[in-house]
């Protein structure tokens, strides 16, 4: 339990703690409750997280650290990371701009991202990624970074964020998926952007009808169609959509390839309507699925 300082809210009449490792706890009062059959593992260990207590863990792991994985595992989760960028930060979105990372994990993307933002938001439920992400910001020296524990289906924020990403977190099952892409919508100024990733079935067709051993634990994958339809559904219109290839390292490789293999991601960018679809060939993968869909 923490007995340090609190926040108070005088919406609602609550107070959060802060902990001395500088965590705030934003959990609503109760754990979502979505009427879902899939992925039972998942919505099982969602409830178990939701009601444990937070604690400082100075050993604590978290899901996608360097130090649980591969080196080649590693390499194709950064790559993201850097292909991904000119989208989330492009045109330069100033000082004055809030970036936040939901479900952020070990914090490849708030750590990488931070120095080009007034304040970065590290947003996750898990006590482990929490504990990782703090230690590793604290041991590079960053200090823009919050640490809010919350829960995505419940975001403390309204009509507020100038930039988000929620990544490889969109496996769950079609219900789930809405739930996470209107509480990000709710969470956007008008004029913010979020950029989201689906896994794209296509990447590996043969694993999923079973000619080829599962790897993916239950999670989901979508066709483009699929996926847009959720935007949709979620209230989404108008979004740009950049398919990213993960498995090479050069740029160039990549834009060469794209043209004959699925990519592994289908990543989307909505919000603002301006220009949602443009960014720079040498930035990012030139291939013309890159155009505006809605």
């Amino acid at each position: 339990m923490c007995a340090g300082p609190r926040i108070d809210c005088d919406a609602c009449g609550r107070n959060f703690p802060v902990h001395e490792d500088g965590v705030i706890e934003l959990l609503p009062r109760r754990a979502a409750k979505l009427s879902d059959d899939e992925n039972g593992a998942y919505w099982q260990g969602y409830f178990e997280e939701f009601r444990k207590p937070y604690r400082a863990n100075p050993d604590a792991i978290a899901w996608g650290a360097p130090e649980a994985h591969t080196g080649k595992w590693m390499r194709k989760r950064l790559r993201q990371v850097e292909a991904l960028r000119p989208l989330v930060v492009e045109g330069g979105p100033g000082r004055d701009h809030v970036f936040c990372d939901i479900a952020a994990g070990a914090g490849n993307y708030t750590l990488s991202y931070a120095r080009h933002f007034k304040s970065v938001l590290h947003c996750d439920l898990s006590v482990d990624n929490l504990n990782y992400a703090v230690r590793k910001a604290r041991n590079l020296g960053i200090e823009n970074i919050f640490f809010l524990r919350m829960d995505y289906f419940s975001p403390p924020f309204y009509k507020s964020l100038d930039r988000v990403v929620c990544l490889d977190t969109l496996i769950r099952g079609e219900r789930h998926e809405i739930a996470l892409l209107s509480a990000i919508e709710r969470s956007l100024r008008p004029e913010g952007r979020a950029v989201v990733d689906f896994h794209n079935w296509w990447h590996n067709p043969l694993r999923r009808i079973g000619l080829l051993p599962e790897n993916f634990a239950g999670n989901r994958s979508y066709r483009r169609k699929d996926a847009e339809r959720l935007l949709r559904t979620a209230g989404l219109s108008r979004f740009g959509r950049f398919p990213f290839h993960q498995e090479f390292e050069h740029a160039g490789r990549r834009r060469l390839l794209s043209y004959a293999l699925p990519s592994t991601r289908l990543v989307y960018r909505f919000g603002s309507t301006s220009n949602l679809n443009r960014i720079a060939a040498s930035e990012f993968e030139a291939t013309p699925e890159a155009a505006p869909c809605g």
